[in-house]
């Protein structure tokens, strides 16, 4: 039996915490045997330990900063505590001796060359989106690092894999692949919003707190374009602890204090907005939607527009590559302008309208989506990977 030490920095529910958890409940346990290494507890854990695998913890695990200047406070504590966490991972490795170190996100690609230089086989997943013309040293050391030290690279959409490929450097396209049948959990809208919803237009957003996702923008844009009293807005997230809070203020980050601040003051002034707290459990949720909203302010791959087109669920999302792949070059959704507030303030508007249209479509061309996005297939993919490493 080989040994396969995934490693992650978070373990909240999100997108790549969800697809961890797809990619271990997909391993065939009678040829490998999982172990995660994460940087803090959390919802994940409980999954993990409830599947019988194994969890190590080193605190200082963190990512390098993603599409940023290093050089600010928060980021050179960052920094230094990657430098710090690489020691304690060159220790487990020791201990486990694993056959494969898996890292399940770009950002952690300094863990590669220590994977590397103690003769562990190494893949990575890319699940950025890192345009070419940003912060291009920092962007250019992490794919050259990569090129150096993954003997396997992971995308999940076509723009990842543009980032590392290369006529020397190929990379396998797995889907984050969608299977909503075991995340179904009766959670009706009438009980949430305490009044009969069966006519009510509830539009969705999954964003939460994070800043990236958009969510105050699709509240103030909710507010100032929906009047009727017969529609609502459904958010999912869950506020960041205290703890987290009172590290951000000792490090002088005070902007994020003050959007958590303005995202709730934005909730509380609209008595038709409610906030739940993520769940895995979404089907649902999904189901009696009228139209979910999504104002990603940075581009990258967009799971719960994936998820709504298969199940028939019209989705307003900003236009990228991502969106664009998922969608079949818009025709599966609303796209709007990317970071335009007021094109997307004006497909809103117009959404009504086109509603019936959208809903025809989806009924009829989102097997195209759904086959991207099949388990089946892209766990056969990762497999495969896994044996070609072996071999």
């Amino acid at each position: 039996m080989k040994t396969i030490l995934y490693v992650y920095h978070a373990s909240n529910i999100g997108g790549g915490t969800y697809c961890l958890l797809n990619i271990i409940k997909a391993l065939d346990r009678k040829a490998y045997r999982p172990i995660v290494l994460l940087g803090r507890d959390g919802p994940l854990v409980a999954e993990l330990k409830a599947l019988d695998v194994d969890v190590l913890f080193i605190s200082k695990i963190t990512t390098v900063p993603y599409n940023k200047s290093i050089f600010t406070l928060h980021n050179i504590v960052r920094m230094m505590r990657i430098v710090q966490s690489l020691k304690l991972f060159c220790n487990i490795l020791h201990k486990i001796k694993p056959d494969i170190v898996y890292l399940n996100t770009m950002m952690l690609y300094p863990f590669l060359r220590i994977a590397k230089k103690n003769g562990i086989k190494t893949v990575i997943h890319i699940r950025e989106h890192w345009p070419e013309n940003q912060h291009y040293i920092q962007r250019n050391l992490a794919i050259s690092q990569i090129r150096k030290f993954a003997d396997e690279v992971i995308a999940i959409n076509s723009y990842s894999a543009s980032m590392i490929e290369n006529k020397t450097h190929s990379v396998n396209i797995i889907y984050d692949w969608i299977d909503l049948s075991n995340r179904y959990e009766d959670r009706p809208y009438s009980k949430i919003f305490n009044e009969d919803c069966s006519h009510k237009k509830v539009y969705l957003c999954t964003g939460g707190y994070d800043r990236i996702k958009g969510t105050l923008e699709v509240i103030r844009a909710f507010s100032s374009v929906i009047k009727g009293e017969d529609s609502r807005l459904l958010l999912l997230g869950t506020k960041p602890n205290s703890k987290t809070n009172r590290l951000r203020k000792f490090l002088f980050i005070n902007s994020e204090k003050t959007y958590i601040e303005e995202l709730d003051k934005a909730i509380s002034s609209d008595n038709r907005i409610r906030i739940i707290p993520n769940t895995y459990f979404i089907k649902h949720i999904y189901e009696q939607a009228y139209c979910v909203l999504s104002y990603f302010k940075i581009p990258h791959a967009n799971l719960a527009l994936a998820e709504s087109i298969i199940l028939h669920i019209p989705v307003i999302a900003a236009e990228n590559a991502e969106s664009l792949e998922y969608s079949i070059k818009g025709e599966l959704a609303v796209l709007y302008k990317e970071n335009n507030y007021n094109d997307f303030k004006e497909q809103l508007m117009a959404f009504d309208r086109i509603e019936p249209l959208l809903k025809k479509k989806l009924k009829e061309k989102s097997t195209y989506v759904e086959k991207m996005f099949n388990p089946e297939a892209n766990i056969k993919k990762l497999e495969e990977v896994y044996q070609k490493l072996l071999s």
